[in-house]
């Protein structure tokens, strides 16, 4: 009889073989078009760039440890990671989940800083 050995974090099955190919494109077809097109795009990105992270299992653990975040938060992340060209200094996906995190988990106090940094927008008057 064989004990069942599944990493708690990210759902691997010791005993299993898995399809990682059919597995990504389930996770990435969960998301929106734009989503999954700035996904592949950065994925693409730090295989060309990034020997180390060139592989389907450390793709499929860094969607899988993204599930959890808002769509926005992950937009936000890929634009920063790919704006700051953080590909091309050997920062891979590691480096873009902890970025989404830390967007997820300081959100609002990062708004209420925006908001008194640069004051919100005056309400709209009507005009006699």
């Amino acid at each position: 009889m064989k004990t069942k050995f599944a990493c708690p974090q990210c759902g691997y099955n010791f005993n299993k073989p898995t399809n990682m190919s059919m597995k990504i494109l389930q996770m990435v077809s969960s998301w929106t078009k734009e989503t999954s097109v700035a996904l592949k795009k950065v994925m693409r990105n730090i295989y060309d760039n990034i020997p180390s992270d060139r592989s389907k299992e450390a793709y499929y653990y860094f969607l899988k440890n993204i599930q959890k975040f808002d769509e926005e938060h992950i937009r936000y992340g890929i634009r920063i990671y790919t704006n700051g060209n953080h590909h091309k200094q050997g920062k891979g996906f590691a480096f873009l989940r902890a970025i989404i995190e830390n967007r997820q988990s300081n959100f609002s106090k990062q708004l209420e800083n925006e908001r008194s940094l640069y004051g919100k927008s005056p309400t709209k008057r009507k005009l006699n």
